[in-house]
């Protein structure tokens, strides 16, 4: 397999995005993956959509739930996530002019994007392989608890049922491996940031770059070649991203002010 970048969950936030990508050309890789959510909460859903279109394999880029409420409705969001979407949709939507400033195609190719994919025993979704747009697969579930109703463990081995060797996700902007035959979560501390695959199989999120949810505020990728996983944190101008969010009247400040604590 090639050596890929793997990146997640950019959410418009462009200062984190530039820095993955500088961290990313040191790294050597062949090819960029995109898991989805390029769009959502952040300030800069163009130029996020831009960047990713150009940095990516083609077809190796997924749609989020933040790309898919973007277009569509933002059904089940709160408060400030659905007031960041239909704004984003105000901003990327292609209009009467659209194929002359590019943002008809743009709007396209985020309609088009597919909910998965699979490279020989790899498979790459946005949320979980049950359910590719929404379904969220957590620590919690491993240690027996559910906030949404869901038997944690049936959740869990229906997921594992539908990988075939190992399956890379995004979606809780919580990075760390679940493995599959005793249902364990490993941290990235356990880790020490590092897993080197081997037969069990596994259930991988490579984390946010654009919106850490693990109390680190630095963004976050993986580097996979296929024998190993390896997780980078980026540091960024965050209060750049910050700055922008509080200057925009229709994005609430909370979703600046929560990148700076990383949750």
């Amino acid at each position: 397999m090639r050596r890929i970048a793997i990146i997640s969950d950019i959410h418009s936030n462009i200062p984190a995005l530039e820095a993955v990508l500088k961290d990313i050309e040191a790294q050597k890789v062949d090819a960029i993956y995109c898991l989805g959510d390029v769009v959502g909460y952040g300030p800069e859903p163009v130029a996020a959509m831009s960047r990713i279109l150009d940095v990516c394999d083609e077809g190796r880029v997924i749609c989020g739930n933040h790309d898919h409420a973007s277009i569509y409705e933002p059904i089940g969001f709160n408060s400030a996530a659905r007031g960041a979407a239909l704004w984003t949709n105000r901003q990327i939507r292609s209009g009467m002019f659209g194929w002359l400033t590019g943002r008809k195609k743009r709007w396209e190719w985020l309609k088009k994007l597919p909910s998965s994919f699979t490279e020989e025993d790899v498979l790459f979704v946005h949320a979980s392989p049950r359910n590719h747009l929404e379904e969220y697969v957590l620590e919690e579930h491993t240690l027996g608890r559910s906030y949404l109703g869901e038997d944690p463990r049936q959740l869990l081995e229906e997921n594992f049922a539908l990988v075939p060797h190992t399956c890379f996700i995004g979606h809780t902007h919580r990075p760390g491996v679940i493995t599959g035959d005793d249902l364990i979560w490993h941290s990235l501390p356990s880790l020490s940031n590092r897993w080197e695959i081997d037969p069990r199989k596994t259930i991988i999120n490579v984390g946010s770059v654009g919106q850490p949810r693990d109390r680190d505020n630095r963004a976050c990728y993986v580097v996979f070649d296929g024998a190993s996983v390896e997780w980078r944190r980026v540091e960024y101008d965050i209060e750049a991203t910050r700055r922008m969010i509080h200057d925009n009247p229709e994005l609430d400040n909370s979703l600046g002010d929560r990148l700076l604590e990383g949750r």
